[in-house]
């Protein structure tokens, strides 16, 4: 052996016991990590039959055009299950249907809160065109509104609201 060879078996040597105490170092059972719950958890539905079927029964008597009916029925499933984005969305629609864009955003806003997948076209959950034609015509409304009444601070806040909820759509998957 000559000097070059003595040179790469020391430094393989070297990048060897450097290489285990990385592992030594790391330790643990790698299959402990598959066991981990992630920091942060996608939305989730929650699988309720009962519910469910309340909230067809609600968004069928909202097509057939029975809007107080429905209303009735999406706010006492709201007082019960205020943590179901499908009851916020619903209770938006109902809003639509009054010609009441402004609120329906504000409906909308706190069903895309409580699950972004209404805004990611992969999901079965999409409403993502449906929520943006009503934050456009809430935005109409505002802008003429606040040509009225330039000081209002409601509008004002309105108008941030549909920006937020612009921002949103645009930074979706839809």
């Amino acid at each position: 052996m000559d000097t070059l060879d003595k040179w790469t078996v020391f430094i393989i040597s070297v990048i060897v016991i450097y290489a285990g105490a990385l592992i030594v170092q790391a330790g643990g059972d790698p299959r402990e990590d598959l066991n981990r719950k992630p920091a942060i958890q996608a939305a989730q539905v929650i699988i309720n039959p009962e519910l469910d079927k309340k909230i067809e029964l609600a968004r069928n008597i909202l097509i057939q055009g029975n809007v107080d009916k429905s209303e009735t029925l999406v706010n006492s499933l709201l007082e019960e299950y205020k943590y179901d984005g499908r009851l916020y969305m619903l209770k938006g629609d109902i809003l639509v249907r009054r010609q009441q864009p402004v609120a329906a955003m504000y409906e909308y806003k706190e069903a895309v809160e409580m699950n972004p997948d209404f805004l990611d076209k992969k999901t079965k959950l999409f409403q993502g065109k449906k929520i943006k034609i009503t934050v456009e015509e809430a935005m109409t409304k505002i802008a003429s509104d606040l040509e009225r009444q330039p000081d209002d601070i409601q509008l004002r806040n309105d108008r941030e609201t549909a920006y937020y909820m612009k921002r949103k759509i645009a930074g979706s998957c839809g």
